[in-house]
């Protein structure tokens, strides 16, 4: 059936019509086999960002029926959510290249008829390569040694082994940047003292007062056990021999689902849930019950000298405690791969703190990701527009 929104656009086909935004990168793999063949089912409309104005005249005079999202359309044209009240009817379902999809309301698509698609567990991997990453970084202290490598000793390996049971500090300027910074002082600055007595390093290997050790036989507490904190479950017990605690919002997994043993914690307000982790890795979307679930009091139960990584979203950690946390000691290091605020201006207290690894949300930033996206994309466009079905990994 021909629509008046089809007489007014110029470009009218009778195939189903996939809108792909782009403006100086194209997301898509499209010279796969897998994409040349659907091309010739479904239209792939390629449509150049401009300004705001601009598409949403576009989507007032096109007929779209899927809209697959790329990160670029963030940059230029801000959040989808912004234009949902402008999408054509004639729009069934938004396709989403990545895991996370907290910055759109699913159940208001839903009532526009308008389905949410992603891709499933298949970003697991990539995922918890970084987490593991952030992991060693934090139990090695690989944050302080490149920092001190690169910017404070520049270069002289000797003169940074004299950090190793440092307990104390000093403001030193960084040499590339120029900026000042509070930063482990180096031991052989001491003043001599014939009462000085000899280190034992086995009882004292820190630096700054924070113990670096290995991330073998530790305990770790995930928060969020999807299919990426069951991946960073696995890895975790198969390479370090982690014991594995979690936290599932929807209750805990099938033993028979996991290859590894792990203990299911209900309750976020139960001291016990906390206290025995060395670590707490963080893989939660954002919502209105994980907002700041890293806070004062979750933190208090926790071990002294706790390390975290955050691998899910900014909003689930109160980052002016973490700085407090971070100072004191509470938590001694932390890998952090998301920020609240990113869109603005991430915390720079964060950044320039030694103890701290930060990224800029790289979770599954790979080559082999555009690959992997594209594909699993596209069996979500070929169950629905092609078979008729509701898509293979559907959000509401």
């Amino acid at each position: 059936m021909i629509t008046s929104i089809d007489i007014a656009d110029v470009t009218y086909s009778a195939k189903p019509r996939i809108l792909v935004p782009y403006k100086t990168q194209w997301e898509v793999a499209s010279h796969l086999p897998e994409y040349r063949k659907l091309a010739e089912r479904v239209e792939f409309y390629k449509y150049e960002m401009s300004t705001k104005d601009d598409f949403v005249k576009f989507l007032e005079t096109h007929r779209i029926n899927g809209f697959w999202l790329t990160e670029e359309f963030f940059t230029v044209l801000g959040n989808p959510s912004s234009y949902i009240e402008f999408f054509p009817a004639s729009l069934k379902v938004i396709l989403v290249p990545w895991v996370g999809c907290d910055f759109i309301d699913g159940k208001l698509l839903r009532s526009k008829g308008i389905t949410l698609c992603n891709i499933g567990p298949h970003a697991a991997d990539h995922v918890t390569e970084l987490a593991i990453f952030l992991a060693i970084s934090c139990f090695r202290m690989t944050s302080f040694w490149e920092y001190c490598f690169k910017y404070v000793e520049n270069g002289n390996v000797e003169q940074c082994k004299k950090y190793i049971s440092s307990d104390s500090y000093e403001i030193v300027t960084d040499s590339y940047h120029g900026q000042e910074m509070k930063f482990p002082f180096r031991t052989d600055k001491c003043k001599p003292n014939k009462d000085r007595k000899v280190v034992h390093l086995a009882e004292k290997y820190t630096v700054g007062g924070k113990k670096m050790e290995s991330p073998m036989n530790k305990k770790v507490l995930i928060l969020g056990f999807g299919s990426i904190g069951q991946n960073i479950g696995s890895n975790l017990h198969k390479v370090f021999n982690m014991s594995i605690e979690y936290y599932k919002r929807t209750g805990p997994v099938q033993k028979s689902l996991l290859d590894y043993n792990a203990k299911y914690h209900s309750d976020l307000d139960d001291p016990n849930t906390w206290k025995n982790a060395d670590l707490i890795i963080l893989a939660l979307p954002s919502t209105a019950s994980t907002n700041n679930i890293i806070n004062r009091k979750s933190l208090a139960w926790c071990k002294d000298g706790v390390r975290i990584v955050n691998v899910g979203r900014g909003t689930c950690i109160d980052e002016d405690v973490l700085l407090d946390a971070l100072e004191s000691g509470k938590v001694a290091s932390c890998g952090i791969d998301v920020f609240k605020n990113e869109e603005t201006r991430v915390k720079q207290e964060l950044l320039r703190r030694w103890d701290v690894t930060a990224l800029p949300h790289i979770g599954s930033t790979v080559a082999d990701m555009v690959i992997k996206q594209t594909l699993i994309t596209l069996e979500n466009v070929q169950d629905i527009f092609v078979e008729g079905g509701d898509g293979k990994y559907v959000l509401n």
